[in-house]
């Protein structure tokens, strides 16, 4: 059983500013909340199949986790896959789909989330942590809107 949630946020800038940002690895130090680091593990431009380790300060001791692209339309969308197993929390995947959509000179920015394979107790549990993981994406998209906002190149 897959936990599901979705967030929605309105970014004052275009869709092809927010996708920018979206696959800006080498940005996401200065707006990412926790930020540790980023290990590329692919060659060449940000498309599908790119891979990538993202490390996170979470409950006072870093915490990575796998991530590869498997969607990409620019300026248009993303999917992102997590694999738990190749994580720190070693068990588990993670899916997500942003959408991004123009709203008269602004975007609209869509975050399906999708969480699954964690086993029965966390499943379980996990309603009840689905909270709190849903406010930390917030906490991001909220860092992401103000670093995207607040640039010249917005």
């Amino acid at each position: 059983m897959a936990l599901e949630f979705t967030v929605r946020k309105e970014i004052a800038a275009s869709p092809d500013r927010v996708f920018s940002v979206l696959k800006d690895l080498d940005a996401a130090s200065k707006w990412m909340p926790n930020f540790v680091g980023i290990e590329k593990l692919s060659p060449g431009k940000f498309g599908v199949g790119t891979k990538w380790r993202e490390t996170r300060r979470m409950f006072g001791r870093d915490a990575s986790e796998l991530f590869e692209v498997t969607g990409l339309e620019p300026g248009r969308s993303l999917e992102l896959y997590v694999d738990g197993t190749q994580g720190s929390s070693k068990r588990g995947y993670y899916r997500f789909r942003y959408l991004l959509e123009p709203a008269g000179g602004k975007t609209t920015l869509t975050m399906a989330a999708e969480i699954g394979g964690m086993g029965f107790i966390l499943e379980l549990f996990g309603k009840l942590l689905l909270g709190s993981f849903k406010k930390a994406i917030i906490a991001d998209m909220d860092a992401m809107t103000s670093y995207i906002e607040g640039s010249k190149k917005a």
